[in-house]
């Protein structure tokens, strides 16, 4: 058996990413120790699913197009910066969005499919964000804390129409994603 590493995600559009990076852009500012991620990376993981055995790969995209393939498209309004486990102490920095049923209903969706499959249902409430940064240390984070509190954006809208599910390889530069199939909502 094969293993490989794998999350599935709600990928956003290339303007969207474009602006949100322009956001991040504004707190790399503060010279804070952050492994910033690259625009390309934005997405929101709907489910991070870890060693996965490569064989299964096509029956749980199938099972997920059964399942999620009849919910419809949505629009998602990124609207606020913040951090994990809080914005005095982060250690991951984000763009979140405010309370959306259709994503909540969605990444059930995805929790059950995956579920049904062996992996373990997160035991976390889900908080619809996309990771900017990981902190990797102590200097300026003060300056850090203060931009995430302080900068101010109009929301972005991202209308989101498919689901990926993506295999993630660690390389000694940082991870490599590679789309391995894409699940259509409705429209």
């Amino acid at each position: 058996m094969s293993t490989i590493r794998t999350f599935l995600a709600l990928p956003m559009p290339p303007d969207v990413m474009s602006t949100m990076a322009s956001v991040q852009k504004q707190l790399v500012a503060s010279n804070a120790e952050v492994k910033w991620e690259s625009r390309d990376k934005f997405h929101v993981t709907l489910k991070f699913l870890g060693d996965t055995d490569s064989s299964l790969v096509t029956e749980i995209t199938e099972q997920l197009r059964n399942s999620i393939g009849t919910l419809s498209s949505f629009d998602l309004s990124f609207v606020k910066l913040g951090g994990f486990p809080n914005v005095d102490r982060p250690r991951v920095v984000w763009i979140g969005t405010s309370e959306h049923q259709q994503i909540l209903h969605l990444q059930r969706q995805v929790e059950q499919v995956c579920s049904s499959f062996g992996f373990a249902i997160e035991d976390r409430p889900f908080h619809t964000h996309i990771t900017l940064g990981r902190v990797k240390g102590n200097r300026n984070l003060d300056r850090l804390t203060a931009s995430l509190k302080s900068i101010t954006f109009e929301p972005l809208l991202a209308r989101c129409t498919e689901v990926h599910f993506v295999r993630s390889e660690l390389k000694p530069t940082g991870s490599v994603y590679t789309l391995l199939n894409s699940i259509p909502l409705a429209s």
